[in-house]
C-alpha cells in the first residue's frame, strides 16, 4: 500500500499546475517536496520540505514518486518507488541532447507519463503505453488524465484509462477538424490517432489527406514524413508488398536505402514477420517493432533481429535490455567502447554511481569522447541540486 509521495519540482508551489493531482492524491498520505520551506510558501500545511540528504528515510517501496522535471532523474534512480508519475510541463518536454535523454529515461521507467504537448503525447504511444496528455485544450480528456495519475499513486490498473483518453482525443481533434482550417499536420494527426486505435481504414484516408494538403502546400517533409506513414499503416492493413513498395518510395538517405533494400531481400526470402518488422522500426514505431522482434528471436541465423532489437531498445531508453542483447562475441575496439559506455548508462540507471562512472572511465580508455558522459552526469547532479535548493531558473 502506497502511503507516502514525494514530488520532485520543477517550480515553485504557487506556480505549480499539477496542484489538484498533489492534493488529490496526498490525501491521507505523507507527501514531501524536495524543496526548500520558501519554495512551499503558499502550499498546504500537510506538505513538507525535505532535503536530497534525507530522501533515503522515507520507505521506498510504499511510496510515490512524482518527477516534474527530467533533471532529477538520478536522484530516483536505485531508490525503486512503488509507482513513478512523470508529469512534464511542456516547458520541460524538449532541451538539447543531453536533456532529452534525462526526459527518455524518466519516460522509461515512469509508471504513467502525462505529456503537455501532442506531439511529445504522441511520440510516447509510438514507445509504450499508460501515456497521457493534460494540456488544457479539452476538459474531459484532462480529467482523465488527472485520474489516472490518482489511480496510479494508488496502485490501480490505468491501462484503459490510457486508451479511453486516446480515443477522446481522436474524437475531440475530428470535431476540431471541422472548424480549423485544413492543414497536412491536423490530417496527420488524426491519421496517427487512427492508427494507434486501429482503425486503419480511416487512418489511411487521413494519412492521404495529410500528404495530398502537405504537397500543395509545398511542404519539404510531404514525402518523408505524411507518405511514409502509409507505409507502417498499409503494413497494419495486411498489404505488406505495397507497404515496402511505399517506404521504398520515400527513401532517401543511405541508411533508409539500405533498409528498404534489406526489407525487399527479407520479403524475397519468405521472412515476411522481420521485414515487418524492420519496417515497423524504420517508421519509429518501436513498441510494436519490440513486440514483432521479440516473437522472431529463435529463428535468428544472421543476428538481425538481436541488431534491431538493440536498436529499438536504445531509442527507447532501456539500457538493460539493450546490453542483454550484448553477447560474449569478439568485438573491436568501437564495439567494447559502445559497450562500456551502456553498462554506464545502465548503472546510473540503477542507482550504482560509482560503478557508472569507473564503466565510463574504461570507455574512454580508447578515446576522451566519453568523458563527456561524466561531464553530464555532473551537470545533471548540478542541476537537481539547483532545484533541491529552490533555484528553478
Amino acid at each position: 500500500m502506497i502511503d507516502t509521495i514525494v514530488l520532485f519540482p520543477h517550480c515553485a508551489w504557487e506556480a505549480f499546475p499539477y496542484q489538484t493531482i498533489l492534493e488529490t492524491a496526498g490525501r491521507e498520505r505523507s507527501v514531501y517536496v524536495v524543496t526548500t520551506p520558501a519554495g512551499l510558501s503558499g502550499a498546504p500545511s500537510s506538505l513538507l520540505p525535505i532535503t536530497l540528504d534525507e530522501l533515503h528515510t522515507l520507505p521506498w517501496p510504499q511510496t510515490a514518486a512524482i518527477v516534474t522535471h527530467p533533471c532529477w532523474i538520478y536522484e530516483i534512480a536505485g531508490r525503486a518507488p512503488a509507482a513513478l508519475i512523470a508529469l512534464l510541463p511542456e516547458s520541460q518536454e524538449f532541451g538539447d541532447d543531453a536533456y532529452l535523454r534525462c526526459r527518455d529515461a524518466l519516460c522509461a521507467a515512469a509508471t504513467l507519463i502525462v505529456a503537455s504537448s501532442e506531439p511529445l503525447y504522441l511520440e510516447q504511444w509510438f514507445r509504450r503505453s499508460r501515456v497521457f496528455i493534460r494540456d488544457g485544450l479539452d476538459l474531459a480528456s484532462d480529467a482523465i488524465a488527472d485520474a489516472a495519475a490518482v489511480d496510479a499513486i494508488s496502485g490501480k490498473p490505468i491501462d484503459s484509462l490510457a486508451k479511453l483518453q486516446l480515443q477522446r482525443r481522436q474524437d475531440f481533434r475530428e470535431e476540431q477538424l471541422k472548424t480549423l482550417r485544413p492543414s497536412a499536420m491536423q490530417s496527420f494527426f488524426q491519421a496517427v490517432y487512427l492508427y494507434l486505435l486501429g482503425k486503419h481504414e480511416q487512418a489511411e484516408h487521413w494519412a492521404k489527406l495529410a500528404f495530398e494538403q502537405a504537397v500543395f502546400a509545398s511542404e519539404d517533409t510531404a514525402v518523408t514524413t505524411y507518405f511514409r506513414f502509409l507505409s507502417v499503416i498499409r503494413l497494419q492493413l495486411g498489404k505488406p508488398c505495397d507497404a515496402i513498395a511505399t517506404y521504398g518510395i520515400t527513401a532517401v538517405s543511405d541508411a533508409e536505402r539500405e533498409a528498404y533494400a534489406t526489407m525487399a531481400a527479407l520479403q524475397e526470402e519468405g521472412k515476411d514477420a522481420l521485414a515487418a518488422a524492420l519496417l515497423l522500426r524504420m517508421n519509429e514505431d518501436y513498441q510494436r517493432a519490440a513486440e514483432s522482434l521479440a516473437a522472431l528471436q529463435e529463428d535468428d541465423d544472421r543476428g538481425l533481429v538481436r541488431s534491431l532489437l538493440y536498436d529499438v531498445y536504445s531509442a527507447c531508453s532501456k539500457p538493460d535490455a539493450a546490453l542483454n542483447l550484448l553477447g560474449e562475441t569478439r568485438r573491436t575496439v568501437a564495439d567494447h567502447t559502445k559497450l562500456k559506455l551502456l553498462e554506464g548508462t545502465a548503472l546510473a540507471l540503477q542507482g550504482k554511481r560509482h560503478e557508472a562512472v569507473h564503466a565510463i572511465l574504461q570507455a574512454a580508455m580508447h578515446g576522451a569522447d566519453p568523458l563527456k558522459s561524466i561531464a553530464e552526469l555532473a551537470a545533471v547532479d548540478g542541476q537537481a541540486q539547483r532545484l533541491a535548493e529552490g533555484d528553478y531558473a
